[in-house]
């Protein structure tokens, strides 16, 4: 079932099957040892059965027939209390000691080796008794392919999903709506109830159809968003309860920005916080002042590049194009050939600006680059238009916002192009520079640093900026001090060899650097005391 894509003010209910295609197995007696082929209308016609013919004398049918199970495509299976399956047996097995190892894990939670441990023996569990069906279809890697096993497996799952579907759906005391069906989970919204009224309707929904269908199938109570917004399927994100009782909720999302790896630390963070404003407050002034406070902080430049770098597999020679990742990892390539990438290697870069008119592969570098190179700096219109405000825009268009155009209308500080040649005289670059006052920030002249006003009292003035020098070597100072602690290296280096990029210090030691020699201009301005 497609989920209904909007935003759930009031409590939506997550139920899911536990051990959904493991418990049908069992539970309707799935197994190569008791199919007995497709029913069919002339029981002597020979039965297929995965890559061979089953033959399956008349006079037996007739004496089963009474205790067949036969599967929503019509493939028919003995009923236990004639041959228990081996594939039951084994699965009943399985499952029964998996209980085994959670019910240690409570009893030894305190040692934390000992719990790590036993949670990958439960997975491993898990993964043995979910994959089983799927060993029961492969047809290519697999040693008896019965594709009529899989397929019965398969509808009854989803048999046994609609049917749960229609009993919420027409339950008049509930008042509840299926919103999503997925495999083995549906999530339930209940208008106008409260969390209590929802964790009560619940446990009951889980009750009636644990009831309705045969062991051990088991619809389980999970969970309670609050609110909570569906976008599209396996994408959903909202405030998670478990408990009657839990006041604070856990913001939780599946499939979306905040949880995948493709994009940047920094579209992660505005998501997250911004989807938690509508959550909390759902007022739309408060998330446009953080979203514009957040916007003017990238244009301003006054982020981490941290937060910007992107991350992509590489797997160099399968391209007839080569992306972004893969670019920055030839060009390391060109200055060392022993520096290629792994084959899935994961390739950090940055997009900075290098004019209007530049392409996008021209302006993607290492991150090394743009720490080493003072000239460079952010493309802030990229990472806002490109990164950031799409996936925005595809939750928050659910509410009726429209991010972008929030953006277009955000008020701006006045900017002043600049054009210098570059020192090899072989082109010229284009960067932005701020057209306001050193010390008061009001709007300067063409080409000016003070404003009138302050030049007009230059000892309060050179106080200000004396201090702003010392505040800034002070700040590097002692990020050099936690440098050299980490590192145990001498102090009295100045060239400091540590460059990892994980690091946070790395690039706030950058731009410490980058600060303290701004604030050597300061010398140069024409004032006295």
């Amino acid at each position: 079932m497609e989920p209904v894509t909007e935003f759930f003010n009031g409590p939506l209910l997550v139920l899911d099957f536990q051990s959904l295609y493991p418990s049908v197995m069992i539970a309707y007696n799935y197994c190569f040892s008791t199919c007995l082929g497709k029913a069919r209308a002339d029981p002597s016609e020979p039965h297929k059965f995965g890559v061979a013919d089953l033959d399956i004398p008349p006079e037996l049918l007739q004496g089963l027939k009474d205790r067949i199970n036969v599967s929503p495509n019509g493939v028919m299976f003995v009923k236990s209390t004639v041959r228990k399956s081996l594939l039951a047996r084994m699965l009943q097995d399985i499952l029964d000691t998996r209980v085994m190892v959670k019910s240690s894990m409570k009893e030894y939670k305190n040692d934390a080796g000992l719990s790590r441990v036993l949670d990958a023996r439960q997975l491993t569990l898990k993964y043995i008794a979910n994959v089983t069906y799927g060993y029961t279809s492969a047809t290519f890697s697999g040693r008896m392919p019965a594709v009529e096993i899989a397929d019965s497996i398969v509808q009854t799952g989803r048999e046994t999903l609609e049917k749960t579907i229609d009993t919420i759906n027409s339950h008049a005391e509930w008042d509840a709506r299926v919103v999503y069906g997925d495999t083995d989970s549906v999530f339930v919204y209940l208008p106008g109830r409260s969390r209590q009224e929802a964790f009560r309707i619940g446990n009951e929904i889980a009750t009636t159809i644990t009831q309705n269908n045969p062991a051990p199938v088991r619809l389980r109570f999970e969970k309670v968003y609050h609110p909570c917004i569906l976008i599209a399927k396996k994408r959903y994100v909202g405030f998670k309860y478990e408990k009657p009782g839990e006041e604070v909720p856990e913001f939780e999302a599946k499939g979306i920005e905040t949880v995948r790896r493709d994009g940047t630390p920094a579209t992660q963070k505005i998501l997250e916080s911004s989807l938690k404003i509508l959550f909390r407050t759902q007022n739309m002034s408060e998330l446009k002042a953080y979203l514009y406070d957040q916007w003017s902080k990238i244009l301003s430049d006054r982020v981490s590049p941290q937060d910007f770098i992107v991350s992509r597999e590489v797997k160099l020679g399968t391209y007839t194009e080569l992306p972004h990742g893969a670019q920055v990892a030839q060009a390391k390539m060109m200055q060392d050939p022993r520096a290629a990438p792994q084959y899935g290697e994961r390739v950090p870069y940055l997009v900075v600006y290098r004019g209007p008119n530049a392409i996008l592969k021209d302006r993607v570098v290492r991150p090394e680059a743009l720490l080493s190179d003072s000239s460079l700096r952010l493309d802030a219109e990229y990472y806002i238009r490109k990164q950031i405000i799409p996936p925005l825009s595809r939750v928050f268009n659910l509410v009726g916002v429209d991010i972008e155009a929030w953006y277009n209308d955000m008020p701006r500080n006045l900017k002043a192009v600049v054009a210098y040649e570059a020192a090899q005289m072989s082109r010229i670059d284009q960067y932005y520079t701020s057209s306001h006052c050193l010390v008061c920030r009001k709007l300067c002249r063409t080409g000016q640093t003070l404003c009138q006003d302050c030049t007009k009292h230059p000892s309060e003035t050179l106080y200000h900026l004396s201090m702003r020098q010392a505040e800034t070597q002070k700040k590097l100072d002692h990020i050099l001090r936690v440098c050299f602690t980490c590192s145990r290296t001498s102090p009295l280096d100045d060239t400091h060899p540590c460059d990892s990029l994980d690091c946070p210090v790395l690039y706030s030691r950058m731009k410490a650097r980058r600060d303290v020699l701004a604030t050597l201009t300061y010398d140069a301005l024409d004032l006295e005391w």
